[in-house]
């Protein structure tokens, strides 16, 4: 197990943090800071006249797709092991992941639109093995791509949602087959409608859990308002003090503040990973830089959800409270934050949600790749395979699922990052056209 850790740890370190941070940047500065003057398009896309585009699915469906990815248990339970694991400073490098990670999201998903393909059952499918075997031509790269995609819908989509749904229900004396079980049967109506039901269930839920969730949040962080900029300082604190790095703990603990931040945030948000440009394939498109910057408010989202979970653990002192993990964390530091059970209760529903439509984004994705690899007709046998595996998530013990989780969402964003490198040119001189035609518009 620690060998798995270690090994996940040195590879965040030495590589995946180091491209993250290189191609971020690089990206960040030729798109001029696409992040920032995006957003405000990107807010637009999501309330304007659907695209007439050819697609399956409505721009806001998409997205709200996207979102039923991101907003899993990475925003809650991936919180608690986040700040348990690498401390209050985690919380800031997953903002810098966050923010180096929107503009690759966004490189990713005009690729996947441009190079996206009709199947003959009229679906449109797309994302990295795509762009990587028709714009690269390494279909061994796309191939790996997909295998690992497998890998991570089966551990991130699956594994990791179910366990973290389990814990709290087991505590309330819930038998954890028996709700696997039924939360199987759960997604198994769902899955076999395809994307078009997975994505409008996601504009019903997305939304409606979000507001239940960050709204009790809320509550708490202003019910104990006089604790917040100490709780900020400490995170700061956390992050960058460097004093004692040769050869002393609190270095340490930034280097490991430092990776555990990039893996949560690489786990709550998917930027870089390649499922999102894999989900936004599907939607009505007229102008694939646009669909692009429509993607750009969702690590945004994201961060505001992990970053008021992570609040509320610091403000109450559960992160410190010794015996306490993952989802336990999270129900305590509610409960205490409201000085009432609701708010465990309150956790409970909003993670049976946030894990409810993750595990069919995942799925979609999982399917996609699978059909990558056979076919899409044959494919469909993984629709069997994800559900069988569901109460086998419910018996794995929690550090194992976590660790294998960022190893598989590590071994995705490689092959994509390289795909993204290979093909910014692309993305740059399309954006660069679309802007230069904003201007003339705007004139």
């Amino acid at each position: 197990m620690n060998i798995l850790e270690n090994f996940n740890h040195l590879f965040t370190l030495f590589l995946v943090f180091p491209f993250i941070i290189g191609l971020g940047i690089y990206l960040t500065l030729k798109l001029r800071f696409i992040q920032f003057t995006g957003l405000k398009l990107s807010l637009s896309c999501l309330v304007r006249k659907n695209a007439q585009g050819a697609g399956n699915i409505s721009r806001f469906e998409a997205v709200s797709t996207v979102l039923a990815g991101n907003f899993g248990t990475g925003n809650i339970s991936g919180m608690a092991v986040a700040v348990a694991t690498g401390g209050p400073g985690a919380l800031v490098w997953m903002w810098v992941m966050a923010f180096f990670g929107a503009v690759i999201q966004y490189a990713s998903c005009y690729l996947g639109v441009l190079y996206r393909k009709k199947t003959s059952e009229g679906e449109y499918v797309g994302g990295p093995m795509y762009y990587l075997k028709n714009g690269l031509g390494y279909k061994k790269l796309a191939i790996i791509f997909s295998v690992c995609t497998l890998f991570g819908a089966l551990t991130v989509g699956n594994f990791a949602q179910i366990n973290s749904i389990i814990l709290p229900l087991e505590k309330i004396g819930g038998n954890p087959l028996y709700c696997s079980l039924g939360i199987a049967a759960l997604v198994g109506i769902v899955i076999f409608g395809g994307i078009q039901r997975i994505a409008v269930l996601a504009s019903y839920l997305v939304p409606f859990k979000a507001l239940l969730y960050l709204g009790t949040a809320l509550v708490i962080i202003v019910l104990h308002y006089e604790r917040v900029v100490p709780a900020f300082e400490l995170m700061f604190q956390s992050a960058f003090d460097w004093s004692s790095l040769i050869g002393g703990v609190t270095g340490a603990g930034v280097l490991r503040a430092m990776t555990t931040g990039f893996d949560r945030g690489l786990f709550a948000t998917d930027a870089g990973t390649g499922i999102v440009p894999i989900l936004q394939a599907s939607a009505r498109s007229e102008n694939p830089v646009i669909d692009a910057i429509s993607t750009l408010i969702t690590p945004i989202l994201v961060m505001i959800v992990c970053t008021t979970t992570g609040l509320v653990l610091i403000l109450t002192g559960a992160w410190q409270q010794p015996g306490l993990q993952s989802t336990n964390m999270v129900t305590h530091a509610f409960s205490e934050g409201l000085g009432s059970s609701i708010g465990g209760y309150i956790v409970m529903i909003s993670l049976v949600l946030f894990a409810y439509t993750t595990i069919l984004a995942w799925f979609y994705c999982g399917e996609k790749a699978l059909g990558f690899l056979i076919g899409s007709e044959k494919a469909k046998i993984f629709r069997f395979i994800y559900l069988l595996a569901i109460p086998i998530g419910s018996l794995v013990h929690v550090s194992l699922i976590w660790t294998l989780a960022d190893i598989s969402i590590t071994f995705m964003l490689i092959p994509n990052l390289i795909g993204v490198l290979k093909l910014a040119h692309l993305v740059i001189r399309a954006t660069d056209a679309h802007q230069a035609t904003e201007v003339v518009e705007n004139t």
